[in-house]
This record gives C-alpha cells, sequence and structure tokens, in this order.
C-alpha cells in the first residue's frame, strides 16, 4: 500500500484546482438551464423541434411527448422536450 504525505499547501491547491475544474464543466450548463423557461408552449416547442404545429399534436396524440393541459391551455415541461430529443437521436456511424 502507497501512503503519500502532502504538505497542507499542497493538499489546499488539490483541492482547489479540482473545485475549479467542476466549477468550469458545470457552470455554462447551470446558466444556461437558469435561462430557460421550466415550461414552454406549443409555439415554443414547434420552434426547438423545428416542426409544425400539426406534428407536435401528432406527437401528442400518439403518445410520443409528455403535456400538461388545463382547459385549452397546453404545456410542455422543458426537460421532457430535452428527454425526448435524446431518445430520438441517431448517432452516426463511424467508418
Amino acid at each position: 500500500m502507497k501512503v503519500i504525505v502532502t504538505t497542507q499547501e499542497e493538499l489546499k491547491e488539490i483541492i482547489n484546482d479540482a473545485v475549479e475544474r467542476t466549477f468550469k464543466q458545470l457552470m455554462p450548463k447551470a446558466i444556461r438551464m437558469a435561462k430557460e423557461k421550466e415550461w414552454l408552449t406549443t409555439d415554443e416547442v414547434m420552434k426547438r423541434l423545428s416542426c409544425s404545429r400539426r406534428h407536435i399534436q401528432y406527437l401528442r396524440d400518439n403518445r410520443r411527448i409528455t403535456f400538461h393541459q388545463e382547459g385549452r391551455t397546453i404545456r410542455y415541461h422543458i426537460d421532457d422536450i430535452n428527454d425526448f430529443m435524446k431518445k430520438n437521436r441517431i448517432d452516426v456511424w463511424e467508418q
């Protein structure tokens, strides 16, 4: 078993480097998520998916996307739309 002995200053530097790297990796996503709305309208989903209103209705009718409806108002949770995009992703073949 190997034992590594460091000074207090070296340990602080190692911890600071790890925290800084983690912060740089996670911060852009956190900022993007903070700027996004939690609930989207049909028009916003149409723009995000680049498709027509009729296609969004088709996806709802066939239970391909999750939605919430109160009366005539339909809303889509941003996480559900992102999950839909991830599930339907097609990877490129490498040659």
